[in-house]
């Protein structure tokens, strides 16, 4: 039996005089859903609770699901200065819009309150927005405890990004592009993101990148030249999948004017040093930046995208594999150039095809990035029916491996003729103007790293005097930006409010099954019970119809069903938008729990949506 789905609608819903057109039902169905995709009924308060012998239930799988891909809630700027929106980014922000506050603090601290105290604090008498907000904040709980519970820690750590940054309406900010923030606010705040377990809290990264965020700022901080941090602390239990707890959010700016103070009295020692100056003492005893600090320039590093371009330049052609003494064939060639293969990443979750091992270079193996570096070759090699040797697959790695490696060769040569491994870095340390960290142990150790404290407290209370452009000059020129070195600071100082970096704490949000049921518990009565009937009808629908589908239109009982849910939805639509319908109900079977076509559910069953 074939079907003929356009008459169906047409003949479904245009009976009587009164007729309910496609286009209004849509219209009634978008109106209740408003922009968070969710029903509820007007006709009674819906403070009120819920019938007890009616028994709905809803369940934590019943909320919405959004895809967690990074990629979907990214926003693409256009050229003509337009935005285009993934669709799980765009379903996500219907959602989390309705979550009041004009910052993340502000969010935080409503969502917090939403869980301590239900929809009670939810100040407004309009039923739509109440819904709205009620399925805001339980979509919120939901996805938040899938990105945190069901994610190893690196993917947790890209997705959360993506997730805060949808929050707050802002940007995720992709890797390499000069910048430490990982994703901007709606108002084009930079925020670098923490997120660790509690007992390993720290924040850190690289100085040379921070200096150029508070020296000269690419975004909008209240502050200026600044940058925010978010330090996020995940106190968890329970079996991957399964995890219960909390995430506490902390927050504090490293700024260009105490950025000084705080490095200088930091508790790890490589972190102080670099803020250490090439200061010297002129005639009155005035202390002055070098004469000769204009001949340091910082060393110089490569991103993940310029070692890609460069190893692309040779292993790109034909004639390096010609060359390669590996017996490949002009079709494996052929494959190697013409595909994915010949690039490059350190990041270990990255999409590239070839990782870079952490002790440096490409490697095939059997477990982790090496494995998968093996079967990339395996997989690009393979011409037809025939695979490549186990000397190929080495073999081919070997000669990329020799390709980095000379790559990497190159800038470490060129840095030492200049800046800081120049002959001028070199007098400023045999001077004591930089002094360098003891690798030894004991009181002579003691007395070299004392060197190093003393040098960048010197430094830090000559900066703090300084105005703002010669602020800006100086950090090109202390120790870590010269050597584009690293910074941390431990978990007290990252959450510690009384600490160097003063840390405010913006709040704590519950994770896990257990706290999304405590809160649907919480909020069960201000969800209408025809709300549980369209998702029901909904999910019907979708299951009924890709099932006939699937099973190539040959069960028509599939179809029948999926017009029975269709019908259902127009009455319930109709019904909640205050509109008129002509459609009748069935009454249920016989047995009292089966709807016939164009039925509704038994009032006196348990709704779940699942």
């Amino acid at each position: 039996m074939s079907v003929d789905w356009d008459l169906l609608v047409e003949n479904h819903l245009n009976k009587g005089e009164k007729k309910m057109s496609l286009g209004l039902l849509m219209e009634s169905i978008n109106e209740v859903l408003s922009e968070v995709r969710t029903l509820t009924g007007p006709k009674f308060d819906l403070r009120t609770p819920l019938n007890e012998e009616k028994q709905v239930a809803i369940t934590f799988p019943g909320l919405p699901d959004i895809p967690l891909t990074e990629i979907g809630w990214s926003k693409l700027n256009t050229e003509e200065g337009g935005e285009i929106k993934g669709a799980g980014r765009t379903m996500l922000e219907a959602y989390l819009k309705n979550v009041p506050g004009k910052d993340l603090s502000e969010k935080i601290a409503g969502l917090d309150a939403f869980y301590s105290t239900g929809f009670g604090q939810i100040s407004t008498k309009n039923t739509s927005e109440l819904i709205s907000k009620v399925m805001a904040y339980l979509v919120f709980y939901k996805t938040l405890t899938r990105i945190i519970t069901n994610f190893n820690a690196a993917s947790a750590g890209f997705t959360f990004e993506a997730f805060l940054a949808t929050l707050t309406d802002g940007n995720q900010i992709p890797a390499n592009k000069g910048t430490i923030a990982d994703y901007t606010t709606g108002a084009n705040i930079p925020i670098s993101l923490k997120l660790y377990a509690e007992g390993s809290v720290q924040t850190g990264g690289s100085f040379t990148d921070l200096v150029n965020d508070v020296v000269e700022p690419k975004f909008s901080h209240p502050s200026g030249n600044a940058m925010r941090y978010v330090v996020c602390a995940k106190d968890l239990s329970g079996q991957p999948g399964e995890q219960e707890g909390s995430i506490k959010f902390y927050q504090f700016d490293i700024t260009l004017d105490n950025i000084a103070t705080i490095m200088a009295n930091a508790s790890r020692p490589h972190t102080v040093q670099n803020i250490m100056l090439p200061l010297v003492e002129v005639e009155g005893g005035e202390l002055v930046l070098s004469p000769d600090v204009e001949d340091l320039e910082p060393s110089v590093t490569y991103s993940d995208e310029e070692i890609e371009e460069k190893i692309q330049e040779t292993a790109k052609t034909q004639e390096w594999w010609q060359n390669s003494g590996l017996n490949l064939t002009d079709e494996q060639i052929e494959a190697i150039i013409s595909g994915p293969l010949v690039s490059y990443s350190k990041d270990q979750q990255s999409p590239s095809p070839l990782i870079v091992l952490k002790k440096g270079g490409f490697a095939a193996g059997r477990t982790g990035p090496a494995k998968r570096n093996r079967e990339t070759i395996e997989s690009v090699l393979t011409v037809g029916e025939t695979k490549p040797s186990k000397e190929q697959v080495v073999g081919v790695l070997n000669s990329l491996n020799s390709v980095y490696l000379k790559i990497n060769k190159e800038l470490e040569d060129f840095n030492k003729k200049r800046g800081a491994g120049g002959q001028t870095y070199k007098s400023y340390q045999a001077s004591g103007l930089f002094p360098s960290l003891s690798k030894a142990k004991g009181k002579k150790a003691k007395e070299e790293n004392q060197k190093v404290k003393d040098r960048a407290k010197l430094s830090a209370e000559w900066y703090n005097e300084q105005d703002e452009e010669t602020k800006k000059r100086a950090l090109k020129y202390t120790y870590g930006y010269l050597n584009t070195r690293q910074f941390e600071f431990n978990r007290a100082e990252s959450v510690d409010g009384g600490s160097i970096l003063k840390p405010t704490s913006v709040g704590e949000i519950k994770v896990g099954s257990a706290a999304i049921n405590k809160l649907l518990e919480d909020v069960k009565s201000v969800l209408d019970e025809s709300l549980f009937d369209i998702f029901t009808d909904l999910k019907n629908l979708t299951d009924n119809l890709n099932a006939y589908f699937a099973g190539g239109l040959a069960n028509d009982d599939l179809a029948k069903d999926a017009i029975t849910a269709a019908g259902n939805i127009e009455s319930s639509t109709a019904e909640v938008a205050g509109v008129s319908s002509d459609k009748k109900t069935l009454e249920p079977g016989a047995d009292g729990t089966s709807p016939q076509p164009g039925g509704r559910l038994n009032e006196e069953q348990m709704i779940e949506i699942t």
